[in-house]
């Protein structure tokens, strides 16, 4: 787990999916699609529970989207863009395998445990290229 500055947000189309319906989704999606699904969580006796808050998708950015990222310009935030991961400080963790709704409990073991003021946590999947999709988890923190 590491500490992650986001200097610009990530911005995405808002969608109504859960967990699963995204993964198969993204999946199927074009190399370079983004997406999350922000959770808030909560510990009771049987463990950590997930309600889902919000969730976003965007296709890949155009040739003109990356050619402004690249000149280190804050990146265009498209017409249809209503939601994002907003800039700011969070713990982060990268995943080497896509979880399953009925197991984020246990994926997000170690970063809903940490020590830390926000039980919020948003799950990124990108769609790295044609065969793979990385999972991200973002937990913001203050310091």
């Amino acid at each position: 787990m590491q500490k992650l500055n986001l200097i610009n947000p990530l911005t995405f189309k808002r969608v109504e999916i859960s967990f699963n319906e995204l993964m198969l989704k993204m999946l199927l999606s074009p190399k370079g699609s983004d997406s999350f699904i922000l959770y808030s969580y909560a510990f009771d006796d049987s463990g950590c529970k997930f309600t889902r808050v919000d969730s976003g998708m965007k296709s890949p950015l155009t040739k003109e989207e990356k050619e402004r990222i690249e000149r280190g310009l804050s990146p265009i935030v498209r017409d249809d863009d209503n939601t994002s991961i907003p800039a700011g400080s969070y713990l982060f963790e990268q995943y080497p395998d896509l979880s399953e709704e009925e197991l984020l409990a246990t994926t997000f073991a170690a970063i809903t445990a940490a020590k830390g003021d926000s039980n919020l946590l948003y799950v990124r999947l990108y769609k790295e290229n044609e065969l793979e999709c990385v999972m991200q988890a973002f937990r913001p923190c203050s310091h």
